[in-house]
């Protein structure tokens, strides 16, 4: 009976930190993402002397066409579908498995197609679409840092 006590003691005092691993595993998959993307923009820089120029209508398009675009601009580089979604963003758990569409947790900057423009100012690259971890929504830097909405150009 004691031994059943110490392990029932134990399993109840592991269930809450196991959430507690999770959702930090989940924000440290969230990080890499936002890592991968910053290497796949930047390679794309290099490569093109620019930022990637969406079509002006782009803008209009419906949300999957959008995203189906940003991520098959990168797809050379290495930064495929998985890398644009958050394991932590809810919204996504909640779509069809064998879902065609193009969906993405983070939406990128639009610059213009001058050189250093994603450089001159210390403006976001890349901003998660919603506060996934707490504290605020995900911020990818140009230098490659990663800070929250909640203080974006405070101590990185």
């Amino acid at each position: 009976m004691v031994a059943i006590a110490i392990v029932i003691l134990l399993i109840s005092i592991s269930i809450p930190s196991y959430e507690v691993f999770k959702r930090r595993a989940e924000k440290a998959r969230c990080i890499g993402n936002l890592k991968v993307l910053h290497t796949g923009f930047d390679s794309f820089l290099l490569d093109h002397n620019q930022w990637p120029q969406m079509p002006e209508e782009g803008l209009e398009w419906e949300e999957s066409k959008y995203f189906s675009w940003w991520i098959r601009t990168l797809e050379p580089y290495g930064v495929g579908q998985e890398s644009w979604l958050c394991s932590s963003d809810r919204m996504l758990k909640m779509l069809p498995e064998n879902q065609d569409e193009y969906v993405s947790s983070y939406v990128p900057t639009k610059f213009n197609s001058h050189r250093y423009t994603p450089y001159r100012w210390n403006q976001p690259w890349v901003v998660e679409r919603g506060d996934y971890h707490g504290k605020g929504a995900h911020v990818l830097m140009p230098d490659g840092s990663i800070t929250t909405s909640q203080n974006p150009w405070g101590e990185r």
